[in-house]
């Protein structure tokens, strides 16, 4: 019984240096799992995990302070990158009865309104604050690419020749 409070108040003391020394506080490196994993924790907030997917500069599972909106995360990312589809981002919201969440859902949000318009038509759902576990999905905008086309390419350029084959031939004789 001894060693257990003896050991108990080593831990206490190391916790309470490591606030001192105003660390950053989360996941310790030597747990964390691959090198996306970001900490904005802050040691005076409560923090939360959510995950970003997608078209953005720097995707993971991010440790953020209760209260960040959606945009600040996007921020915190690096921004979307240049192909990112920015009215259909999506955040998913799993069933959480803790957090007062009844069921899964899946909200949109469209950001070119946001960011390229001269009015906003619907302010109060452009930037929600962000729940614990919430899952950002940010799409990507599909680009013309001539290897995942060619297919379709030479079978319309086939036939184009083909045609032109035949009427040069049917107007010769």
């Amino acid at each position: 019984m001894k060693n257990i409070v003896i050991t108990l108040l080593i831990l206490f003391s190391l916790s309470a240096y490591a606030q001192d020394k105003n660390e950053k506080i989360g996941i310790p490196d030597e747990l964390k799992i691959g090198s996306n994993y970001y900490n904005y924790g802050d040691k005076n907030k409560v923090n939360i995990d959510v995950s970003v997917w997608g078209s953005i500069r720097a995707p993971g599972k991010y440790l953020i302070p209760q209260g960040t909106t959606l945009m600040e995360l996007i921020s915190l990312c690096g921004g979307p990158s240049n192909d990112s589809k920015l009215e259909d981002l999506r955040v998913i919201r799993l069933k959480n009865d803790s957090l007062g969440v009844k069921e899964d859902k899946v909200m949109t949000f469209d950001y070119n309104e946001f960011l390229w318009e001269k009015q906003v038509t619907k302010p109060g759902k452009i930037n929600p604050v962000l729940y614990p576990g919430d899952m950002i999905m940010i799409p990507n905008s599909p680009k013309f690419n001539l290897r995942d086309n060619l297919y379709l390419i030479l079978g319309i350029t086939t036939t184009l020749v083909s045609i032109a084959t035949l009427i040069i031939t049917v107007t010769h004789y």
